[in-house]
């Protein structure tokens, strides 16, 4: 276990700051209202501490000897600092006279994953709070223990309560016992309950849940629905193509789009063969007025053989889709064209490789691998856009596995790219394939570091220490190289390397606060003007959609994007990410997905949950947020206490199943 952070600043100087800036607990921005804000000083030492990644006892105490809302405050930070000093206040915490405290403390708790948590928290799922129980549940969940204790914990509540607060976290238990627990949970009377259970179910399902499924696939609840579909693409089999095409008649988006990806995982796994009665349907789907069924609908096509007569009026759709050579659709029809192996995919590649769009350019790459169309690949590896050559790069990676000559050639010559996201293509390749050695790694790293890219500089680290553990005779070097990372580098960039240091059995630097570049003042600043909630218009070519920023659940992430939003740098960007029943997200100003601001963000983790129009931060690990957010599109429970939720959609909401990939963001606003 990592070494505590030891404070950068002592309890005197904190104390003497405190002092310096006075008792008083209002303050005014001069950009917004007057508000009064208590313990305004006490928050403000919380934000400094989140924000730099240490715990300072004096900070602690002093807000365990405030009101409610400061020891909430309190409990919320301690769950976002990793640092085991941490547990033993939120223990306490647990036991708090207020539930709100007892809440935070019980979530905190799962967020830090201290093993030692576990018998605090499993004396707090009985209590007399239902959310602090539920929110109890949910932190064993995380901390991995078996479900059978946790049912015994809970045995001195009345059966209704029991079943409250065990069932919306039950998919966090991944063991088969759960199976039938979820069963048992989908007959209760409770409200929400028969949902949550069938989301334990199909999120990451066992076989034994197929045949809970498939009843699950006609069950009056829309979401329900979504999500059968989803497992039984899974563990589903041959015979649930038929259940699977009764939901492509569905009112909803959800199940739609679900049945789509399921039918093509399964045939794609020869699990069934493509039912030819579903074509007519295919091609209509193809034709839809929303955007998400009609992409779905382009690349399930794929597994069907579209160069057969009874798949005539299909293989029309895509190839008039491709022929447009524009947008992500034109694309997807390309490759699913490809994979189909139908007679003019060959024809449709080459065109699509000359096209003016990146993103068909770029379809094009994967196509040519599904073609064997080298002459292809090879052209589009020298295409003047990063976005290509990614792409290219990545089906050039994944058509050497198996020979490591090979592979090893492919990746030195693309390790040469001018682009670093390009270059973070390869090395995130590298982290599951060391067949580069640790010296070549180290001049990437170099030149990686020197353009302030975290998120490749990253993956360089985890690639040297695969390269490491698979060649020890090349161990010294890259543990010098670690070393040097974990001394030097950003605070993300020194823990990476650190823990990479200790998958090696080296021993794990002590990990240093972030540097920030605030003082006390500023956070005290900050919290002034987080401390209501603000609101934005994303303004886009398909409408508008309000936001309200959940600036004092987030307010770090919140005001980084009200000021990102005021300088302009969201204006002109796109949705570069667009996965129908899942999420749209933007805010990259490569449009890859492989950009952001030139800096990190800390994470806010919070209880607030992931519905739909839930506003998130995107991340590439732990405090890697900085400019691309995502809005969901429908429940997403796994992303819960995952990824700062600092906003949700009030207006506008119809916009999001209108959204394409690459439709333009005019201007973000903030709407007073």
């Amino acid at each position: 276990m990592r070494a505590p952070a030891v404070s950068s600043l002592c309890p005197w100087l904190l104390a003497t700051a405190l002092l310096a800036a006075g008792c008083a607990s209002t303050a005014v921005s001069p950009d917004l209202p007057e508000l009064a804000v208590p313990d305004l000083d006490e928050r403000a030492l919380l934000l400094l501490l989140v924000d730099r990644q240490e715990t300072e006892s004096f900070g602690v105490q002093r807000a365990l000897r405030g009101g409610p809302e400061l020891r909430e405050a309190l409990a919320v930070a301690l769950g976002r600092i990793p640092d085991p000093q941490g547990r033993s206040p939120l223990a306490g915490l647990l036991l708090d006279d207020v539930p709100a405290v007892r809440r935070a403390a019980a979530f905190s708790l799962g967020e830090l994953g201290d093993p030692e948590a576990r018998e605090p928290l499993l004396v707090a799922v009985t209590d007399a709070d239902r959310e602090v129980g539920t929110l109890a549940v949910e932190a064993l969940g995380k901390l991995q223990v078996p479900i059978v204790e946790v049912l015994a914990a809970l045995l001195p509540l009345d059966e209704s309560e029991r079943w409250s607060r065990v069932v919306p976290p039950l998919f966090r238990f991944h063991e088969e016992a759960m199976v039938q627990v979820a069963e048992r949970g989908l007959a209760r009377p409770e409200p929400g309950l028969h949902e949550r259970a069938a989301y334990a179910l199909a999120r990451d399902p066992f076989p034994q849940a197929a045949p809970l499924l498939r009843s699950l696939a006609a069950d009056p609840d829309v979401q329900v629905r979504a999500w059968a579909a989803r497992g039984l693409g899974i563990v589903g089999a041959g015979e649930d193509l038929a259940a699977l095409r009764l939901l492509l008649d569905d009112p909803a988006l959800g199940p739609v789009v679900q049945a789509l990806k399921a039918a093509k995982r399964l045939i794609d796994e020869k699990k069934g063969a493509a039912p030819p009665e579903w074509i007519p349907r295919l091609a209509a789907l193809a034709a839809d007025g929303l955007p998400g069924v009609r992409v779905t609908a382009l690349e399930a096509a794929g597994a069907w053989p579209l160069g057969r007569p009874e798949a005539t009026e299909l293989a029309q759709v895509l190839v008039a889709k491709a022929l447009e050579a524009q947008g992500r659709e034109s694309g997807v029809a390309v490759v699913a064209l490809a994979t189909a192996g139908h007679p003019r995919a060959r024809e449709l590649a080459t065109a699509a490789a000359g096209a003016g769009d990146p993103d068909v350019r770029a379809r094009a790459a994967e196509a040519s691998a599904l073609l064997r169309a080298e002459d292809l690949l090879v052209r589009l590896s020298a295409d003047a856009s990063p976005e290509v050559r990614g792409a290219a790069a990545t089906v050039r990676l994944a058509t050497a596995e198996g020979d490591p000559g090979r592979a090893a050639a492919e990746a030195r010559a693309l390790l040469a790219d001018a682009d670093e996201g390009v270059r973070g293509t390869v090395l995130s390749w590298l982290e599951n394939h060391p067949v580069v050695p640790v010296g070549e790694l180290g001049k990437v790293l170099t030149e990686i570091l020197d353009l302030h890219n975290e998120e490749v500089a990253q993956s360089g680290v985890n690639a040297i220490a695969a390269r490491a553990a698979a060649e020890a005779t090349e161990q010294p070097a890259a543990v010098e190289l670690l070393e040097k990372t974990a001394a030097t580098g950003s605070y993300v960039l020194r823990r990476v390397s650190g823990e990479a240091l200790g998958r090696l059995g080296r021993p794990v630097p002590r990990l240093a606060p972030a540097a920030t570049g605030r003082e006390l003042h500023d956070y005290r600043e900050i919290v002034v003007q987080t401390w209501k909630p603000r609101t934005v218009e994303i303004r886009t070519v398909r409408g508008v959609i309000r936001v309200e920023l959940a600036c004092p659940q987030a307010p770090l992430t919140c005001l980084n994007f009200l000021q990102l939003a005021g300088q302009g740098f969201f204006n002109g960007l796109t949705f570069h990410r667009v996965v129908p029943d899942f999420v749209v997200q933007a805010g990259d100003p490569r449009g890859d997905g492989a950009g952001g601001p030139g800096y990190d963000i800390r994470d806010e983790i919070n209880p607030l949950r992931y519905e739909r129009g839930t506003v998130g931060m995107a991340l590439s690990g732990p405090d890697t947020g900085g400019s691309q957010f995502f809005i969901a599109l429908a429940p997403q429970p796994h992303l819960d206490g995952g990824y700062t939720v600092f906003g949700r959609v009030t207006a506008g909401d119809e916009v999001l199943d209108q959204i394409q990939a690459d439709d333009r963001i005019e201007q973000v606003v903030e709407v007073r």
